[in-house]
């Protein structure tokens, strides 16, 4: 009996993909420093997030929050870990302690709002929304808008929903997000 679309391996040298390690100049590394094995347990972390093996990538993390508690990097993917096993409490105490951190980014900031308003923390969210409308940038004050009124409808606060809507579109005409929004208040608030 034959089996077609099977793939078959020789075995002879130089046949495989692999590097033949004889012909190598460089000795194969037996052991890692302190650098390398962090790196290696970062990229084991990265690996087990990728297959969804949260509870492994949550010890790998642990671990290396332990070794620096400073790396950033370390706490988003935790936040990662967390909100993949549900645990958005856990996820949001990730966050919070992200943008607390010199080193933070807006998109944290993002984060942590969008985590907050899933955990129905409201006025953490808002803070977040509150400071972006502070910005130089038309894009995040028009975003601050937005998400800002997306909050209120969450808490079923149409008038007010509405009303950041509104002003995100007098910034910003075109922007969809803000025009979807509008149009989902107005459809509520018909019924």
């Amino acid at each position: 009996m034959s089996v077609s679309g099977c793939t078959t391996v020789s075995n002879a040298p130089g046949s495989a993909s692999f590097p033949n390690y004889k012909e190598a100049s460089e000795p194969l590394v037996t052991s890692l420093d302190e650098k390398a094995e962090y790196e290696l347990m970062l990229d084991l972390a990265v690996m087990e997030i990728k297959q969804r093996r949260y509870e492994r990538a949550e010890g790998l993390l642990q671990k290396l929050r332990k070794i620096n508690h400073q790396d950033i990097e370390v706490y988003r993917m935790l936040a990662k870990v967390y909100e993949g096993q549900e645990k958005r409490h856990l996820a949001l105490l990730a966050w919070r302690q992200i943008i607390q951190m010199p080193n933070h980014s807006v998109e944290d900031e993002g984060e942590y709002a969008r985590m907050a308003l899933a955990e129905d923390q409201f006025t953490l969210a808002e803070a977040v929304y509150q400071q972006w409308l502070q910005s130089d940038s038309l894009v995040r004050r028009v975003s601050a808008l937005n998400n800002l009124g997306f909050s209120r409808l969450l808490q079923k606060d149409f008038a007010s929903a509405k009303s950041y809507f509104n002003q995100a579109l007098q910034l910003d005409p075109l922007n969809s997000k803000a025009l979807n929004n509008l149009i989902l208040v107005d459809a509520l608030t018909e019924k």
